[in-house]
């Protein structure tokens, strides 16, 4: 594992950025905000330390973290846009078991645009637990998860509701390197990027080829400020492969409460011997 020894070129620009000087590319002052529409997506209106403003790509809204729900519960948000527009949402105990697993839930936008999503998700229990609500991406390729995001929430057999909101929010990791369709040679892969771990300040990267066979594998501890604070990671991952092809490099968040994901990202790129 080896951490960066001066700081990377995109927190420079994140000091800048909070100098008071524009972020983005082509800014000039402060920026104006967005209209809100049904079919855009809502403003980014929590800070990321990265000079990339980058929306979270599957953003649960409804219900929000901490909310009590019972069914059946409402689920929306805003997604990029997916393979057919299709997402799969499934709810998990923090138990371990899988408790409810929805039929296809469509992004309602053009494809190749970022849109809303709504669900109506049943479930039953005999007694209160907390469980995980996680929207997922797969690969059109493989089939293999491309992004996760998921909500904590406290499921209840019968009762009153308490939905909390939830303002729009940052993508919790941004993979900076390798970039999308870049081409990987030599046996060493470095992946670096922003994230915000929830457990430990612990990410997890894994490396998988064109039919989604897992290469390598390595955690990694986030370069934060604090626990639970976002902050830049960077590793350098060996792998082997005797053909070129297709891969994907994931990072993810893992749960401390039961073997499963907070949260997912990827990127797609070449492997080559």
């Amino acid at each position: 594992m080896r951490r960066m020894r001066r700081m990377p070129w995109f927190l420079v620009l994140i000091l800048v950025s909070c100098s008071g000087q524009a972020a983005g590319p082509g800014a000039t002052g402060t920026p104006a905000v967005p209209a809100q529409s049904p079919s855009s997506p809502p403003a980014v209106t929590e800070s990321l330390p990265t000079a990339i403003a980058v929306p979270e790509a599957i953003m649960v809204l409804e219900p929000g973290p901490g909310s009590r729900v019972v069914s059946p519960l409402h689920l929306a948000g805003m997604a990029d846009s997916t393979f057919e527009q299709v997402l799969s949402v499934q709810l998990v105990s923090f138990e371990g078991g899988l408790l409810e697993e929805l039929a296809p839930v469509m992004i309602q936008s053009e494809m190749g645009q970022r849109g809303p999503f709504s669900a109506d998700l049943e479930f039953s229990i005999d007694r209160e637990q907390n469980a995980l609500i996680q929207v997922l991406a797969h690969s059109p390729r493989d089939g293999g998860v491309t992004h996760l995001s998921s909500v904590g929430v406290t499921l209840l057999p019968a009762g009153e509701a308490q939905i909390k909101s939830r303002q729009p929010y940052s993508e919790q990791i941004i993979i900076m390197q390798p970039s999308p369709g870049e081409g990987v040679s030599g046996g060493m892969l470095h992946v670096g990027g922003v994230g915000t771990p929830t457990f430990e300040g612990t990410l997890v990267v894994q490396l998988f080829d064109a039919k989604g066979t897992l290469l390598a594998t390595q955690p990694l501890i986030v370069n934060a400020p604090d626990m639970g604070q976002p902050g830049d990671f960077s590793l350098d991952l060996s792998y082997s492969v005797s053909v070129a092809g297709p891969g994907r490099v994931v990072v993810s968040d893992p749960s401390p409460a039961f073997d499963g994901l907070n949260h997912l990202a990827s990127v797609e790129i070449k492997l080559e011997p």
